[in-house]
């Protein structure tokens, strides 16, 4: 599978919705679920992770824009949330094979705790349960070293590693934290690599996001 459709599979799984009009977010079919237009806010660019901080072989995504935090069709984790500024970075590898994404939000009223909250809910009434393109994971813990990598550093958290129902081809290590108002979504998605390879990478990222997110204090 090349790096664009790659890249395509993990912006399906996780991303942020961009409304103009505060219309009912269109991956959800709740009735409480809204959505804000959230602009690209400079100001988060220190919390952005860089090619750098990747193993060797990442570089950005070009495409990376427009797509919706549902993990399964109908669930929305920024529903009814508002935010005045996000951030949304993407890289794929060379050699093909992994992804990257990252979401920064600068939440309102308490709306980072609640996104994190509304992340551990969806993921485990999601697991196995596809989402609006048909695609579905098996979520279940992530090794307890790499939960901590998220914990330290964050008011709140929660991780996943997510395996493709049915091929089990696609598998993917996901981080949803908050430190005050600022909320973050991180996910490693790997095709055809083993768990150990995953995390390895998903070690990198999430160290490195939540090491930009202390260092902004």
């Amino acid at each position: 599978m090349g790096r664009a459709v790659l890249a395509g599979l993990l912006l399906l799984v996780v991303a942020c919705s961009d409304d103009d009009h505060g219309a009912p977010s269109s991956s959800s079919t709740a009735p409480t679920t809204t959505s804000v237009s959230i602009p690209q806010d400079p100001s988060l660019a220190g919390l952005a992770l860089a090619a750098s901080d990747l193993p060797a072989g990442f570089s950005p995504a070009a495409d990376v824009d427009d797509t919706i935090t549902a993990f399964c069709a109908g669930e929305d984790a920024t529903a009814g949330l508002q935010a005045s500024g996000r951030a949304l970075i993407g890289f794929t590898r060379a050699p093909a094979g992994a992804s990257v994404i990252q979401l920064v939000f600068r939440f309102r009223d308490g709306g980072a705790a609640e996104f994190v909250r509304q992340s551990r809910a969806i993921l485990d009434r999601c697991s196995g349960v596809p989402d609006v393109t048909g695609l579905a994971f098996t979520y279940e813990a992530v090794p307890p070293a790499l939960d901590e990598v998220v914990a330290a550093g964050t008011d709140d958290h929660v991780t996943r590693h997510g395996v493709s129902a049915g091929s089990g081809s696609l598998r993917i290590d996901l981080a949803v934290f908050h430190r005050g108002g600022i909320g973050q979504l991180v996910a490693v998605l790997g095709l055809d690599l083993p768990r150990e390879e995953v995390g390895a990478l998903a070690t990198e990222a999430f160290t490195a996001a939540v090491g930009r997110l202390a260092a902004v204090d």
